[in-house]
């Protein structure tokens, strides 16, 4: 500061240190006693980058003008000094060999590594995976290796002819979501863990008893009740009694759904209250308007949004949905705000994720919902379809949110609509019920 209270520059702060960078001659202050700020970053990339022959490979190329050019130099210098991905390229460089998404998979499953894939496919380095569940089959290989053999020997035709074809199946019919390959772990891990529990308590699986059951579901998280999946399995194949695992869904249905005033109060919140940041904003009015998860709304594109003369849509799924203008105003707000250099084939999130090239993480806008908002997923999804079922027949609940017919008769039923009359009214006349006909 100068003595008008000013910022002025080192030489003219009267401080005697030398201010100009060998790197690039510049009057700044200077990093390691030599080179300034953006001077360091670039020598700290390139060591990076160079690998035994002393080059930086073509395939990293990408990654290098990713970290000079696309960051700032205090972005960089962050992301250089503590980002665990940084740690795993490192190694990967250091090796010599071109990297491959086998190499990665080979590697400890983990958000380092998840980072990277990010980065090397934001960059060019890699292909983009054709349907994101590579990575399964592989990491399937190594968790087994760690298990006993009995257990391994017992757990493999479930874990591949089982979760991962349908998995695939169904990514094949509805397309890959980001929690897929997360789920299809965890319920592999999952049968896993009952079974270890078993072994240590000296029986087979063919031993084992409803106590048995009940006992290590109780003894753990309420994920445990995804065994269910296995012991099916299990007993189709008569490897295990008719064993059963209680569901919460049903049951809990109507206790888990949020009171009519309490959403109108917490939607209010995200229509007015601009303390709150945008994307929550937009994201819990999803929630509680059209009962959207957190998987879906991560998914929407800036393309997903239509402005025309009768409004602004939405497309959650097959049909445009017609947004009030409160919501359209923010929505529209936060797709100006979107990224719009994104690497060849990435749509332009609306939630972008502060991965290059990604959406936002499901399980993080859950959590961001909760904690800021005070909207539970659950509770506030389903006050939004009660309150959509009581004034829309089933199946137009589904077509509108893509829900299944199954799941969007339970929510009528729910709120004791009968929907008979309109879906006679629609055999008869379809195009009469159908909008897209005019």
């Amino acid at each position: 500061m100068g003595e008008d209270g000013d910022s002025v520059c080192g030489p003219c702060s009267g401080d005697g240190r030398n201010w100009v960078c060998d790197g690039c001659g510049q009057v700044d202050l200077l990093i390691g006693g030599t080179q300034c700020l953006a001077c360091t970053t670039t020598t700290r990339v390139r060591v990076l980058l160079t690998g035994p022959d002393g080059q930086i490979t073509t395939q990293l190329q990408g990654v290098a003008t990713f970290l000079l050019q696309d960051n700032t130099a205090e972005q960089t210098h962050v992301v250089l000094n503590g980002a665990g991905w940084i740690h795993v390229l490192r190694d990967l460089v250091a090796a010599g060999d071109p990297i491959t998404h086998g190499m990665l998979d080979a590697l400890p499953h983990g958000n380092r590594v998840g980072h990277l894939r990010t980065i090397l496919v934001h960059t060019g380095a890699l292909d983009a995976q054709a349907d994101g569940l590579e990575s399964l089959s592989p990491w399937l290989r190594s968790f087994l290796a760690g298990l006993s053999p009995k257990t391994a020997q017992l757990l493999r035709p479930y874990a591949s002819w089982s979760v991962l074809l349908r998995t695939r199946h169904r990514g094949a019919r509805l397309g890959i979501t980001a929690n897929a390959p997360k789920y299809a772990r965890t319920r592999i891990e999952t049968a896993a863990h009952l079974l270890t529990f078993l072994q240590d308590n000296d029986r087979t699986l063919a031993e084992a008893t409803q106590h048995d059951i009940d006992t290590w579901i109780g003894l753990g998280a309420t994920t445990r009740r995804r065994v269910r999946d296995f012991l099916r399995w299990a007993h189709a194949r008569g490897l295990s009694a008719d064993l059963q695992v209680r569901w919460l869904g049903r049951e809990g249905l109507a206790e888990n759904v949020l009171g009519e005033d309490e959403r109108w109060v917490l939607l209010r919140r995200c229509l007015r209250d601009d303390s709150l940041a945008l994307r929550l904003r937009v994201a819990g009015a999803l929630v509680l308007l059209y009962g959207q998860i957190p998987t879906r709304v991560v998914e929407l594109t800036v393309d997903s949004l239509i402005s025309s003369q009768t409004g602004t849509y939405l497309h959650l799924k097959d049909q445009p949905v017609l947004l009030p203008p409160p919501l359209a105003a923010l929505a529209l707000e936060l797709a100006a705000l979107s990224p719009r250099q994104q690497s060849a084939g990435t749509p332009a999130w609306l939630f972008p994720s502060t991965r290059p090239g990604a959406h936002l993480y499901p399980g993080r806008l859950s959590t961001a919902l909760n904690q800021k908002l005070g909207i539970f997923i659950r509770p506030g999804r389903g006050a939004a379809l009660a309150a959509l079922a009581a004034d829309l027949p089933a199946a137009v609940l589904a077509d509108l949110l893509g829900l299944s017919v199954t799941t969007a008769t339970r929510w009528s039923a729910l709120v004791a609509r009968d929907n008979a009359a309109y879906i006679a009214a629609r055999i008869e006349s379809p195009d009469a019920l159908n909008p897209r006909t005019g």
